[in-house]
């Protein structure tokens, strides 16, 4: 027994099988099933035994997932299928890599998963590759969200990519820091009405269009109830999106005073709603 052939054991573990389609046809004999089919993956253990998966084309449990959901496309299927597929027990990390690393559209739902369309979107994956890239450059955290966000500058960069450039360290409170220090003119749910929470957009990479100094004066949450007052609209030139492609971002006016007269207002002044109102970085102040 010591020196049996593993592949004679493979051929009898299949005929095994092979006598039991009838029982798998009713739905019986499930532990039978199993049993024979967990003596077939022993023998094809030892008849490769050695051997390393990846090291032929199209072998790893990623393109197996893939070529099988693309065989499927559009059809839901279960975590239980795609784990006999795989063969691993990491399947789930490789459809994030399918979906993410590669761009494919897989949708998931109630453990299952299903495959939208069979080419990639080469957009998310280059995104992707963008934010990983950016990830692993040295410097500080805010040196790592500064750049994500000139490099998808008027672009939605979610909470997700945001903390992962940061490394997890706080990536709003950095985009924050970016705003008030620097004044870049970095957008949250706050500034338009089109940002989901955790939603970040910097409006303008050009140094040109960054905001007045005095604007640091009119914090997050100031500025959500002025803007959502106003409808997210600018009270002069009434725009609230812009209808070309040049940088168009809302800013604070206060209606007592020029931006450059702003410091001599008592804070209880600067932060009087009533004395607010909406303006854009197009219209004068």
């Amino acid at each position: 027994m010591a020196n049996r052939d593993p592949a004679d054991d493979y051929r009898a573990a299949v005929e095994r099988l092979f006598d039991l389609v009838s029982e798998v046809a009713a739905k019986r004999s499930r532990a039978e099933v199993l049993d024979a089919l967990s003596e077939a993956q022993v023998a094809v253990s030892r008849v490769y035994r050695g051997q390393v998966a990846r090291s032929e084309s199209g072998a790893g449990a990623r393109p197996r997932i893939l070529a099988y959901l693309r065989a499927h496309l559009g059809e839901w299927i279960s975590s239980e299928d795609i784990a006999a597929v795989s063969g691993i027990g990491e399947w789930a990390r490789r459809i994030r890599e399918l979906r993410l690393e590669q761009g494919y559209e897989i949708e998931e739902g109630g453990g299952r998963y299903r495959l939208l369309t069979l080419e990639p979107n080469e957009a998310r994956r280059d995104r992707w590759h963008t934010v990983s890239r950016i990830r692993n450059r040295e410097g500080t955290s805010l040196d790592r969200v500064r750049e994500l966000l000139q490099a998808l500058a008027g672009q939605v960069v979610t909470l997700d990519e945001i903390n992962r450039v940061a490394h997890g360290k706080d990536g709003p409170s950095l985009a924050r820091q970016l705003r008030d220090r620097e004044m870049w003119p970095v957008e949250t749910s706050a500034d338009a009405s089109d940002l989901g929470g955790g939603d970040h957009r910097l409006a303008s990479s050009y140094e040109s269009d960054l905001l007045h100094p005095t604007q640091a004066s009119f914090p997050e949450e100031l500025r959500r109830q002025v803007f959502s007052r106003d409808g997210f609209t600018c009270r002069s030139c009434r725009l609230s999106r812009s209808p070309d492609d040049r940088p168009f971002y809302l800013v604070v006016r206060h209606l007592d005073a020029r931006p450059e007269a702003l410091p001599a207002l008592s804070v209880e002044r600067l932060s009087d709603v009533g004395r607010l109102a909406t303006s854009c970085n197009r219209c004068p102040h």
